[in-house]
């Protein structure tokens, strides 16, 4: 097998990011693909060529098979990586690519089908003798055969996505009285996120741990493991916080699972670097769930504690070369920890943001996948995810420490994200001690989404409106030399903070601003103070982040509307599109009586389905959204009334 000479990467953003640099050191040409919505992005302009693959909105032009074939043909590319997501792990694509002649850095395309089906995966690691969760799986089955395949098995039960991965199409049913609901939903987003709307059940091992062994094979049928991740900060089934090495696993339990996750390996014929995972019980019993057959998104941390690159592995495998890597010469040093920086507000039930990326500048003591840059916007059409913040250290404690510090240095403006989240998680002592399952974030929330205090941002950002209104300044001044010396300025603020109106009174004094109203002291507001500020005014309002916080908070100045319009506790008729996506489901019809808490319809944005509800009883008046809709952020879906 040749050598590569020319490697197309068909994702997009750090995802190719993370496949250019390690390519372009083994002098392997690059070429990117990209949607009309992506053309300035910084994998499209690191590549050494690039070809644009389809319009915007753009998720379904990274899903077409044929043009990126058509691009990889064009340029010429012997060689295609598909990132991990997307056709990552598209038998389909894997089979394109090889009709076209093209060499695909990842398994076989048999391989990928083996483990795409669920149902099909869970068979073959019992043939090749790994535990598995007593569960059922009928392509065809109804909700019927579902319901009473529960009762058997018992519950609570797990409803899963045949065809799925991220945690989407998974459900948690308790009991039976809320099967049909759950199946419901899970098929629902198993339709819009795969196409694929069969679900199997597994019986549900509740708080276990998630535990995924790292594994490499080559085309000669040499194979290693790399030892584990753990993965149990979980939030919706999706991963939040990952490390390796686990604080669960011992020597003895790794080489057990590791030998596991080789079986599977070899009864596949699997080739290149794949994720084995386990779900771990109490009692340290381990049970296979399921193979990612594709990179994964918290690699680095594996590398960071081996000093394995795992994508330079992927290319000289897929260059027919051969493992060096014995199994008894993988060490591992120290301990790792990533973070996902997401584009969502924890506090909003984790609601999917968009918007302008108005500031951006990660720590530089720790390793940072990302494709932000200052000007971007950040969009609805692809997951919430921005940033992996990974730190390595001697030990896990100093890991926890430093992943907290790191997020703390993180400087994001423009949206609100999950960085104070993940500090907390971080420093979070049940976590810091290691005793923790998959159920870790929902024990504990509420610490770790206990409102925070903005309190000093807020003087800041009140200091630069009154000084805004008074000069009709732009930007902040530099020197605060600049304020009058002759006479207080006093104004009166009327402000929004994450939904709360403030009334504030600020004076503008000879060399500070004194502000009054939050809480029962004066604060005074200084130039060291400012100038130790990321202070940026956007169309929204003014976001101030300060030295004291990892989150920036929105300000907005709502002095001039009248006293109606911020009636808090007032029945809202209006229910706008809390964000930009597409209408899944629309539940409710004009006249319908409403109780407090019904859905109204269902809205899915960054691949996740959101449930819009009424806060109070009420009478629909009208409804202006179809199913398929697409929604921008404030537009009008459903009109109310209170109800007599």
């Amino acid at each position: 097998m040749p050598r590569i000479k020319k490697l197309l990467v068909a994702n997009r953003n750090e995802i190719a990011r993370r496949i250019l640099r390690a390519a372009k050191p083994m002098g392997i040409a690059t070429v990117a693909v990209y949607s009309e919505a992506d053309e300035k992005a910084m994998h499209v302009q690191e590549a050494d060529e690039a070809y644009c693959i389809g319009p915007a909105p753009s998720l379904e032009s990274y899903l077409r098979i044929d043009k990126l074939i058509e691009a990889a043909l064009q340029a010429g590319a012997d060689a295609i990586h598909p990132g991990y997501g997307f056709v990552s792990e598209s038998p389909a694509f894997a089979q394109a690519c090889a009709d076209a002649g093209i060499t695909l850095v990842g398994p076989t395309p048999q391989a990928i089908a083996y483990m795409a089906d669920k149902a099909r995966a869970k068979e073959i690691a019992q043939q090749a003798g790994l535990p598995c969760i007593p569960g059922f799986s009928e392509p065809n089955a109804n909700v019927s055969d579902l319901m009473a395949a529960a009762l058997r098995i018992g519950y609570p039960v797990m409803i899963k996505a045949l065809a799925g991965g991220g945690g989407r199409g998974m459900r948690l049913v308790l009991n039976e009285s809320e099967f049909a609901s759950q199946l419901h939903s899970a098929q629902l987003e198993a339709k819009n996120a795969f196409n694929d709307d069969r679900v199997m059940l597994e019986k549900a091992i509740i708080n276990p741990r998630h535990i995924e062994i790292q594994v490499l094979a080559d085309t000669h049928g040499h194979a290693v493991h790399l030892g584990e991740r753990d993965c149990s900060v979980q939030r919706r089934h999706q991963k939040i916080v990952e490390e390796a090495p686990s604080p669960a696993v011992s020597p003895e339990l790794r080489a057990r699972m590791g030998e596991a996750a080789l079986k599977l390996v070899h009864a596949t014929g699997y080739v290149g670097a794949g994720t084995v995972e386990f779900l771990l019980d109490t009692q340290g019993n381990f049970y296979f769930i399921e193979m990612n057959t594709r990179l994964q998104v918290e690699h680095g941390v594996t590398e960071a504690i081996t000093g394995i690159d795992l994508v330079q592995w992927q290319l000289r495998i897929a260059s027919g070369e051969q493992l060096s890597l014995q199994q008894e010469q993988i060490t591992f040093t120290g301990h790792a920890i990533q973070g996902r920086l997401c584009a969502e507000d924890p506090a909003r039930d984790f609601m999917p943001q968009t918007g302008p990326v108005l500031a951006w500048q990660p720590d530089p003591n720790s390793r940072c996948d990302h494709a932000l840059q200052v000007g971007g916007e950040v969009s609805p059409w692809y997951d919430s995810l921005l940033a992996k913040v990974i730190v390595h250290a001697d030990n896990r404690l100093a890991a926890c420490e430093k992943l907290a510090d790191s997020l703390n240095r993180t400087v994001l403006v423009g949206f609100e994200h999950n960085a104070l989240y993940l500090q907390r998680i971080a420093s979070h002592p049940v976590f810091q001690g290691g005793e923790f399952g998959t159920g870790f974030l929902a024990t504990h929330a509420d610490a770790l989404l206990a409102p925070q205090v903005f309190q000093h941002e807020i003087a800041v950002a009140a200091a630069y409106i009154a000084f805004e209104q008074n000069s009709n300044s732009r930007t902040w001044p530099g020197p605060l030399n600049n304020f009058s010396s002759t006479r207080a300025l006093v104004r009166p603020l009327k402000l929004k903070v994450k939904g709360k109106t403030l009334l504030l009174q600020v004076t503008q004094g000879s060399n500070a601003y004194t502000i009054n109203g939050l809480g029962d002291e004066t604060i005074h507001i200084a130039q060291s103070q400012i100038q130790r500020c990321t202070l940026l005014a956007s169309n929204q309002g003014v976001w101030v982040k300060s030295w004291l916080n990892p989150q920036a908070v929105l300000v907005e100045d709502e002095t001039l509307l009248s006293a109606s319009a911020l009636g808090e506790g007032v029945f809202q008729p209006n229910i706008t599109s809390p964000m930009n996506g597409k209408i899944t489901q629309v539940l409710v019809q004009p006249g319908q009586q409403l109780e407090a808490g019904a859905v109204l319809v269902c809205l899915e944005a960054m691949k996740m389905e959101h449930r819009i509800t009424v806060k109070s009883a009420a009478v629909v008046e009208a409804v202006h959204v179809n199913v398929g809709d697409q929604m921008k952020l404030k537009q009008l879906m459903v009109q109310l009334k209170p109800a007599q």
